[in-house]
């Protein structure tokens, strides 16, 4: 079977998105434009044990949530299988790249030097905004706020709703700072802040493609683009 944890590496990545990317807002929650009300930081989240594998993932961000890194880490044993995998999700504006670092199968490296671009759509980063839901959206995802608790040192906001539409009785529950996802529970799974730095420097290697790669467009599948900078030490 191929790439055998690629549920796991989707499920643990999309949780920490798909909660605060249901909503529709109208407005995003940082300055200049930006999801965040923060001008920068490194979040460091607890790992999640999921069908025998550890998940563990870093946000960087800068701008105000314009330039995200997401990192995604996976380890364990499936289907008898020691497997590891090592994935970077980076968005700048509305241009999304994936790329992987490591894809561990018994010991041998099969990662691909291809990174996936992708454009997403504006609203997703609008939908981010948990302080400026409208009160059409808070009543049709039973959206409530239930005072604040205190998760990675940050007093944040605690909420509750039901994410899905289609499925109005499975609730969430999380926390935000500023738009920053803390904590997210829903059906037996938990992901929660362990570090939050507003003051780390993120360097801006974080926001690039590794030498190396190839980028892919999505739109254009198999069309290779160069990364700038690189064509003159081929």
């Amino acid at each position: 079977m191929k790439n055998p944890f690629i549920l796991v590496q989707v499920i643990g990545l999309a949780l920490l998105i798909s909660f605060s990317s249901c909503k529709q807002g109208s407005n995003t929650g940082g300055k200049n434009g930006g999801p965040y009300g923060v001008k920068s930081g490194i979040i460091t989240y607890k790992p999640m044990n999921m069908m025998g594998m550890s998940i563990t993932q870093t946000i960087y961000f800068d701008d105000y949530g314009n330039r995200e890194a997401r990192e995604l880490v996976t380890q364990g044993n499936m289907m008898g299988k020691e497997i590891k995998s090592h994935v970077i999700d980076i968005r700048d504006g509305l241009t999304n790249i994936h790329y992987e670092l490591e894809n561990i199968v018994d010991g041998q490296n099969v990662a691909k030097k291809e990174a996936y671009k992708q454009e997403i759509p504006i609203e997703m980063l609008e939908q981010q905004n948990f302080t400026n839901l409208s009160d059409e959206m808070k009543k049709k995802m039973k959206y409530k706020e239930e005072g604040t608790e205190t998760v990675a040192g940050l007093k944040g906001t605690k909420y509750s709703m039901a994410p899905d539409s289609a499925n109005p009785t499975v609730m969430a529950t999380g926390v935000h700072y500023k738009n920053i996802p803390l904590k997210i529970s829903m059906g037996g799974i938990e992901i929660i802040a362990d570090k939050v730095d507003f003051d780390a420097k993120v360097p801006a290697e974080k926001f690039k493609v590794p030498e190396g790669y190839t980028v892919v467009d999505q739109k254009n599948q198999g069309a290779p683009i160069e990364i700038p900078g690189q064509e003159e030490k081929k």
